[in-house]
């Protein structure tokens, strides 16, 4: 027996990268796993087969994808007795650069999204928690919420909401059962450079050539069924190293950072967009 066998566990954005680790790692272990996607199809492809996993098209930047969500685990199981946010967004570039469907996309799905999805949960964790004595909100959140540097600021925003979000929630629910955990991983293998610039893969073969490079999604979805076993709360960086980013806040490495970067708005620009253009099609 795992600590996840039979817990009900939402996970977000499951057709590709991590959320797709992260929903085989926890049907093998024994977890009923209801996942959502925009591409509904390209999300029965991928996980729909697995023994234990419910998927559900929808989108977690609108409200009526959230509640639908929500319903479709109450409908299947009755209860929830974890949420995994990681459907994200990204954009790369600078922030006079930036369309503003862009900011509006990113804030919907990387902030708003994790807030609206685990208020809607949160009644329903409780109760799990008061029932079975634990339940647990995670998010797949980033190095970048340690550190905000370009191109990625806007992105960094939110993870750094993210964050803050999720250690005020931390600090409300703690007591009454419900753990609450960040995964900050480092640059991960996944499609989100070409979702971010509005061409998402539609199958792995299309996502061929244009994933960004870094460890393996495998690596992260490791560290969310590590939390969810875990006896506390946790916030873990991925791989273990990459908490050094957090000296990128710190005197006087912030103010060296301001000096440096602010002045390479340019190379930042350039470099960027030959980065941006291998990942779209």
């Amino acid at each position: 027996m795992t600590p996840l066998r039979g817990r009900v566990v939402l996970v977000t954005g499951g057709s590709a990268g991590i959320g797709r680790a992260a929903v085989r790692r926890l049907a093998a272990d024994g977890a009923l796993v209801v996942t959502c996607a925009r591409d509904g199809s390209r999300l029965e492809e991928a996980v729909g087969a697995l023994p234990g996993v419910t998927t559900t098209a929808a989108d977690v930047a609108a409200a009526a994808g959230r509640t639908a969500f929500v319903e479709r685990a109450l409908t299947e199981h009755g209860r929830i007795d974890a949420v995994v946010h990681n459907a994200g967004l990204a954009w790369a570039g600078l922030v006079e650069d930036m369309p503003g469907e862009a900011v509006e996309g990113i804030v919907a799905t990387n902030l708003t999204g994790v807030v609206e999805l685990t208020r809607l949960a949160l009644p329903h964790l409780l109760a799990t928690a008061g029932d079975r004595g634990r339940a647990d909100v995670l998010a797949v959140s980033s190095v970048a919420a340690w550190s905000q540097v370009p191109p990625l600021t806007v992105y960094s925003a939110t993870k750094a909401g993210v964050d803050g979000f999720l250690n005020g929630l931390r600090r409300e629910v703690t007591a009454r059962g419900v753990r609450v955990h960040s995964v900050n991983p480092f640059f991960v293998r996944t499609e989100w450079l070409a979702r971010g610039h509005g061409q998402p893969p539609v199958s792995d073969a299309d996502a061929e050539g244009r994933l960004s490079r870094g460890i393996s999604p495998d690596r992260v979805a490791d560290r969310i069924a590590e939390c969810l076993a875990a006896p506390r709360s946790r916030t873990v960086g991925v791989p273990r190293w990459s908490g050094v980013a957090r000296l990128g806040e710190v005197p006087p490495v912030n103010r060296l950072l301001d000096a440096v970067l602010s002045g390479r708005a340019d190379t930042i620009r350039r470099v960027t967009d030959r980065v941006v253009s291998r990942r779209m099609r």
